[in-house]
C-alpha cells in the first residue's frame, strides 16, 4: 500500500499521530501557519525526536534556501533520517552550490531532500525536471513535489497525473524515491495513486479544516479508511 509521509507542528501532535497511525512510514515536522516548508524551533525537533516512535523515520522541514542559516544545521537531531529545503527565488540563481553545502553540514545519517515545487512560477523556483536531473547528479535520490502557493490550487491544479507519473518513473529509474504533496485530500486520492509514487505527504487532510489548524485524530482515521479501500483496489 501507499505510504505516508504526515507533517506536525508540535511533540502534541506528534504523539496523536503515533498513536492514530502507529505503521506511519515518515513524520515530518514544520509550522505550516508560516509557510510550504517553515521550520518549527530546534527545541521542538529535539521535544519530538525524544518520542518512541518504533520504525517510523523523522523528516525536519528548514524553511527556504534563501534564508538558510548553516549554523542552524548542528540543532537538527541526529535521528532525522530526512531535511527539507525549499528552492523559491532560485530559479535565476546558482543554487546547487549552496544547496550542497547545506547537505553536507546536516547529521551524518540525515539526507537532504530535493523539493520541487508544482507552482514554480509563483514561487520562482526552477521546474521539475531541472531540480530532479540536476540533483540526481550529485547522488540525490529522495525528492518532494509540493504546492508554494496554497491559495492557488493543489498538486493536480499545477500537474497533471501523466506528468507526475512521468516524473515518478524517471526518478525511479535511478533507485531515487518521490513524496508527492499538495493540498492532497482523499478526493483526490484515486488520482494520486495511478501516479504510482511510494509515499504522499499531507497535512491540511488530516486537520481540522485547515492545515494551519489543530491536528484531528477523527480527519485522519478518516483519511487512512480512503486510502485503505483504493488501495485495495488499485
Amino acid at each position: 500500500m501507499t505510504e505516508l509521509l504526515i507533517s506536525v507542528r508540535n511533540a502534541e501532535e506528534a504523539q496523536t499521530i503515533l498513536n492514530t497511525v502507529p505503521q506511519l512510514a515518515i513524520l515530518d515536522i514544520k509550522e505550516p501557519r508560516l509557510g510550504a516548508l517553515s521550520a518549527t524551533s530546534p527545541e521542538t525537533w529535539q521535544n519530538i525526536a525524544t518520542l518512541d516512535r518504533g520504525n517510523t523515520l523523522l523528516s525536519v522541514a528548514l524553511g527556504e534556501l534563501s534564508e538558510y542559516d548553516l549554523a542552524t544545521s548542528n540543532q537538527i537531531p541526529d535521528t532525522a533520517r530526512y531535511a527539507k529545503i525549499g528552492l523559491s527565488q532560485q530559479a535565476e540563481k546558482n543554487w546547487v552550490d549552496q544547496w550542497k553545502r547545506i547537505a553536507s553540514s546536516l547529521p551524518h545519517n540525515t539526507d537532504l531532500v530535493g523539493v520541487i515545487y508544482a507552482d514554480h512560477q509563483s514561487a520562482k523556483s526552477p521546474p521539475a525536471n531541472y531540480i530532479v536531473d540536476t540533483l540526481l547528479a550529485t547522488g540525490c535520490r529522495n525528492f518532494l513535489i509540493d504546492t508554494f502557493d496554497k491559495s492557488q490550487g493543489n498538486l493536480l491544479h499545477h500537474l497533471s497525473c501523466e506528468t507526475l507519473a512521468n516524473l515518478n518513473y524517471h526518478i525511479e529509474q535511478q533507485g531515487g524515491v518521490l513524496v508527492l504533496a499538495g493540498s492532497i485530500t482523499s478526493t483526490l486520492l484515486a488520482d494520486i495513486l495511478r501516479t504510482g509514487a511510494k509515499y504522499i505527504g499531507i497535512r491540511g487532510a488530516v486537520c481540522d479544516g485547515d492545515r494551519k489548524n489543530q491536528l484531528s485524530q477523527t480527519a485522519t482515521m478518516s483519511f487512512l479508511s480512503s486510502l485503505e479501500l483504493l488501495s485495495s483496489g488499485i
